[in-house]
């Protein structure tokens, strides 16, 4: 799958860094819980167990994955400039 992005959500990620400071979104990370849902997820993703819905719960888990991803490396790269 591959995730074409608008350039809105390149807006977006830029106010996120301006409101927040570098270091905030640097160190944000999503629960224990969440990371073992989307664990169980992936496992039974490739086991050939999940519903539709988990199939689109899998996909937006990954879509905020990329976003925050991309959102943590313009925060890195603002934190290096200052």
């Amino acid at each position: 799958m591959t995730t074409i992005f608008l350039p809105v959500y390149d807006k977006l990620l830029d106010f996120l860094v301006e409101k927040a400071t570098p270091a905030e979104i640097l160190s944000f990370q999503v629960s224990d819980e969440e990371k073992e849902l989307a664990q169980d997820l992936v496992e039974r993703k490739s086991a050939g167990l999940l519903t539709s819905s988990e199939e689109g719960m899998l996909e937006q888990m990954a879509e905020f994955d990329l976003l925050v991803t991309i959102l943590k490396a313009k925060a890195q790269k603002a934190y290096q400039q200052s």
